[in-house]
Order: C-alpha cells, then structure tokens, then sequence
C-alpha cells in the first residue's frame, strides 16, 4: 500500500484530497457482504422461539400450534400450544433425558403411577411421552425410565424457570442434582427480586441519571472557568464526596443490621439478610477505594500545578466546539443498534434449521447424544394387542453440522470485536479531525464537527477499517485466551499450573498489545487528519512523536488522566450518595442495595463519555502542536498554544534563537 509522498500543509487553503487505505474498506465491504449473508440464513432458518420456549427430544418447540417435522418419528411435527412447559423425564440424568413438552408443571410430589394418573386427571397436564395415556396404562418395569414413556419416580415438585419446569425442593435428591438446582433455585430468586426492585425504583433511577449528567456538566464547566484550580478542586471534592459515601454505606450496613437481628432465623432468601451483605461487601470495597483515592491525592498533590494550561487549552477547544459533546450520545446510538442486530443474528443462529442439515434439540441442556434406542415400551405400557403388526420407531441422536456451525460463530465473532471497535474509531476520527481543523483554520474554521464527519465519509473509513483490524487482530486472541484460562480454571484438577500461568502471560501480553495499538490508532487518526496520509505512514509519525515528546505524553497520560479520573470518581460518589437517600425511603424495595449498585454504574458511565471526550482533544491537540511544530516551524500557529509551554516547544525554540544570535554575532 503506498502512502501520499508529499506532506500536505495544513495551512493550504487547497490541499490535495484523495482517499486513504481503499483496498481495507474493499475487504471491510466484503467482510460485511458476508456478514450479511450469515444474518439472511439466520433469520430465515432461524427460530429463536426454540430458545426462549424450549423444544423437546423430538423437536418440537413448546407452546407453538405448527411445528416443523424434524426427523422421521410419528411424535415429531406435532401441534404443542397447550403445552407451553419443557418437562425432564428424570431430573437425576438431565444430559441423557427424555423431554417433553406438558401442560403445567408438577405441582406436588408424586411417587406413584396413580399419583401422575391422579395429577392428569386434574389438570389435564400428562406426564408421560405424548403418545401414552396415563390412564390406559399399567405400571411394568419398562414404564418409569430416563427415557420414558413415564418419568421416573419419584416426580418432585416444581415451578416454570425460563418455561421449563425446575424442582422447587432437591434435599432428597443426589448430590450433584442438589448443586446444580439448588444454587440456581437461589441465584434466580435473587435476579428476578432485583428486576421487581429495578423496576419499582425507575423513578430514583431516571432522577439520579439526570443528577449524574449534571453533575457531568458540571465538572465540564470547572474544567472550562477555573481551569487554574481545576486540579485542586477536584482534589478537595473527591476526598469530601469519597469519605462522605464511605460512611454513609457503613451507617447503612449497620442500620440494616440492627434493625434485622430478630429476623435472623428466617431463610436464607430474606431481603433483610441480601441487604445486608450487598452492604457489607459496597462498604468495604467503598473503604479500599477511598483509601487508594486519598493515597493518590496525597502523593500528586505537588504534581499537578502546571496542568492549568493543558486544561485552559482544551475547555477553549471544547468551548468552541461545543457539539463535541454529542459524538458520545451518538457513538452510543450506533453500539446499541449493532449490537442489538449481533444479538439477533446469533440468537437466530443458535436455532437455525438450514435445509438438509439437522441441528441438535438438546440446546438448552447442551448434552450428549442419546444411544439409539428402540421404542417397545409404549407397547408394553398399553397392553395392546400382541397379535397386531407393531411398527417399532429408532430414536436417532440430532445434531449440528460442526462445519457449517462453526463458520458462522467465527464470522459472529469477529463481527462483534471489528464493528464495535470501527464504530469507536469513527467517532475518535471525528473528534480529531474537527480538534485539528479547529486548530489550524482558527476562527475560519465552520461547523468542524460536521466538515470532520465529512471528510471521514469521504476520504478516511478505509484508515479506520484498517486501525480497527488491528485490534480485532490482537483482542480475538486475547478473548480465546481468557476462556481457555476459565476452562483450565474451572477443571484444576485436569490442568497444570504451569498451563494456566502460560496464559495469563499471554493474555497479559496481548491486552498490552492491544492498548498499545489502541492508543497508536487516536495518534494516527489525528495525523491523517492533518496530512491525509495512509495509516501505516500516519501511525509511523505518530510514534515518532510520542516517543520524541515521551515525557510531556507521559506527563499529559498520567498526571492529566488522573485528574479526570478524579472527575468521574466525584459524579459516582455523589449520585450515589443521592440515589441511597432516595431509594431509602421508597417502603416498596426490598433489595436495594442492587438499584443503588445499578445507578453508580450507570452513573460513571456517563461522567466516562462526557469525561473521556477531554482526554482525546487533550491528545489530539497536543499531537497539532507537535506537528504544526515540525510542518510549519516558526511560522506556525504553535507558538500561540498554551499546549506549547507544557510541550517545552516554546524553550527549545528560544534557546534555538539564542544560540543562532550568539553565532551571528561571533
């Protein structure tokens, strides 16, 4: 790929335009022509019902009046839309049973044959296979197996979880069962309370929100008028705020505690106790943190004076820009959208029926194949007639074709890592590009934000196609990496210490890579901008001048970042200390401490997108400046930056001219 020869000033009034990396938005297209392709065949042989419903051993999804004959077997293609409940044969062997969709799920104990006759004569819901009749059968030592045609004894009592039907109670079953249900019977208690808090409190939530961004905005305009002072304002109001939030969750704690020490022989399920231990862990991880706050303020508190005009320099940026501050909003947007259409594609993906290929119907339980097994035992249950010509049906295992599987996974995940991350090096090409053209054109400079969005629709989505590979290309390895650990992790018994410690050096080592090129990828962005360049000369210069500038980006990344950093701590202390007041006095949440985690989330996310916009025009300014610098010399507009004294641009170039008077002289 070759690169522009000529630097093109940035002060030309004409400068030459052409477009950047045309051969990586070529493969970008093509990439995404498959993609496209993958998402047709998903979505027109795809169900994603199957998922949500749950479908049976013979395919038939529950809860729906047509369903698709699958394989050759008389109960499969049958109409299920009274029976909207996935039901085990035997709770004790899930990866091996038989399932079948039923009308209700067990409603009590049942421990014989004359209980599951006694439970479908009341509520019409049959326990057995679909072709056996529980009232025409007689109990044979063949009837209650894994599978089937009856379930296995004893049927326990259970409740619909995700439209399948889970045992309420699992003392008296096996081990493993007890593990398996009984942790999911708690955790799913705990989650659906959390959703009924969320949703009671959307009131809170929307206010704090709304407190959040004003809290946003509100830091923004100290960084804007008292940029001088910025620094110690931000150091005295995180170290209120963060102690202030501190006590608050510890007086909360011992509340909750106090107030529920008569409850303390109740179930393990009471709100009062999950209250009381969320606040517990919020306090003493609110404790590490504020002492880690206070620890850093303490050590940086002489190290910060001389980021008055860093911080002057990028609230006149943003001053003139102001629209810069909906490219967060709006990259949002965008990540919603993509995501919400990955989701979809694979959704219907993992349901996905292509013709001529079978797929497995095991997908909830992702189990093994069942042996082939030859159904007589229908007909020993009903006491038919031995005389008659019985046809007996092979209960084949289904399956997905792992080739054709395994090519669209690959393609749904590269998709997730490469779309994500060429939505966010759209919008850091955006704020470069308008930061760079604010800078050179100055007060002729017209609308930057929408004359950057422009120019990268025109010239540069190649250069971002291309920066945003690199990524994928180290961030897919370091994501395969991190589940492998969790495999290893999860089987210690199965794997070496010295296996597990390989990986987390290798995933070590591509997270640094990935920051790395992550941060390359802004600098570069910057110079094309300027220059107009292909991204392998862009990025070239870019780390020739971060490395010939080390200790100013240094000092800009750190000391700078640490600042705004204290900005986001701040907007999260405060409206979490706000959303606790609030949420306190709502009498209809039981589990708040899930709400008040919710909104301080949510709440540095937003101080992080208004935030984070500083520290990109901090580098994308500093980045014109060197290069005004380097392009223009003595004629540029650098000297003028207040970036330039942080930068020592303005010293060197004085001693420069001392030292040339002193010649001229001699």
């Amino acid at each position: 790929m070759g690169c522009t020869q000529s630097e093109i000033s940035p002060q030309n009034e004409t400068p030459r335009k052409g477009c950047t990396d045309v051969l990586w938005l070529v493969i970008y297209i093509i990439f995404w022509i498959l993609m496209i392709i993958v998402a047709a065949i998903s979505f027109v042989y795809g169900n994603p019902q199957r998922l949500i419903n749950g479908f049976d051993s013979f395919g038939n999804t529950c809860g729906v009046k047509n369903n698709q004959k699958l394989i050759n077997f008389p109960l499969a293609g049958i109409s299920t839309i009274d029976k909207k409940y996935l039901f085990f044969m035997d709770v004790k062997e899930l990866r091996r049973s038989l399932k079948i969709c039923v009308k209700e799920c067990p409603n009590r104990k049942m421990e014989s044959l004359t209980d599951i006759r006694n439970f479908y004569q009341e509520t019409g819901s049959n326990l057995c296979r679909y072709d056996i009749n529980p009232n025409n059968v007689t109990a044979t030592k063949d009837l209650h197996n894994f599978i089937g045609p009856c379930p296995t004894l004893p049927v326990y009592d259970s409740f619909p979880l995700l439209n399948r039907c889970f045992p309420k109670s699992a003392h008296d079953l096996a081990k493993r069962v007890f593990n398996d249900f009984y942790d999911l019977l708690n955790s799913w208690d705990t989650v659906e309370q959390m959703l009924s808090d969320l949703y009671s409190s959307w009131k809170e939530m929307i206010i704090c929100v709304i407190i959040a961004f004003i809290c946003s905005l509100l830091m923004v305009s100290i960084l804007h008028l008292l940029a001088t002072f910025v620094s110690w304002i931000f150091m005295i109001i995180v170290s209120i705020v963060s102690v202030a939030g501190t006590c608050l969750l510890w007086y909360t704690y011992h509340e909750l505690r106090t107030k529920q020490r008569d409850f303390s022989e109740m179930s393990f399920l009471s709100e009062s106790l999950k209250n009381e231990k969320a606040f517990l862990w919020y306090s003493i991880i609110a404790t590490i943190i504020t002492v880690i706050l206070l620890l850093l303020v303490f050590v940086m508190r002489s190290r910060v004076s001389f980021l008055a005009a860093l911080f002057k320099e990028t609230a006149h940026c943003l001053g003139s820009i102001p629209s810069l501050f909906l490219q967060p909003i709006i990259t949002f947007f965008f990540l919603v959208l993509f995501f919400a259409f990955w989701s979809l594609v694979v959704v219907c993906l993992a349901t996905a029926n292509y013709p001529g290929i079978p797929y497995r119907t095991n997908f909830f339980i992702n189990g093994t194949t069942m042996p082939d097994q030859v159904d007589k035992a229908a007909v020993q249950a009903q006491s038919v007639d031995k005389s008659a010509s019985l046809k007996t049906y092979t209960l084949d295992p289904i399956q997905f074709d792992p080739m054709w599987v395994k090519s669209m996974w690959w393609m749904c995940l590269i998709c997730l890592v490469w779309g994500s991350e060429f939505i966010l090096g759209c919008q850091q090409m955006t704020i470069a590009g308008a930061v760079s053209h604010w800078y050179f054109r100055g007060p002729n400079a017209h609308s930057p934000v929408l004359y950057s969005v422009g120019k990268l629709l025109k010239y540069h989505l190649g250069s971002v196609a291309k920066g945003s590979f690199l990524i994928t290309l180290f961030k897919i390895p370091r994501l395969i990496l991190t589940y492998l650990h969790a495999k290893l992790s999860a089987r210690a018994e199965k794997g070496s210490e010295c296996a597990k410690c390989g990986l987390k050096c290798g995933i070590c080592c591509f997270y640094c890579l990935e920051k790395f090129i992550r941060y390359l990828n802004h600098n570069a962005y910057t110079i094309i901008t300027i220059e107009r360049c292909h991204f392998c000369k862009a990025a070239a210069k870019a780390f020739s001048t971060v490395v010939n500038n080390a200790l100013q980006v240094a000092t800009i990344n750190s000391v700078g970042d640490f600042i705004l950093f204290l900005g986001k701590c701040i907007v999260t202390a405060v409206t979490g200390i706000v959303s606790l007041l609030l949420l306190k006095r709502n009498s209809e949440l039981h589990f708040f401490a899930a709400p008040t985690l919710v909104i301080c989330i949510f709440s540095f996310f937003i101080a992080h997108c208004i935030l984070s916009l500083y520290e990109m025009v901090v580098d994308s300014l500093f980045l014109c400046v060197c290069e005004d610098r380097n392009i223009n010399g003595a004629e540029g507009k650098w000297k003028h930056s207040r970036l330039a004294e942080l930068g020592g641009h303005k010293q060197r170039d004085e001693q420069d001219g001392a030292e040339l008077q002193d010649l001229q002289e001699n």
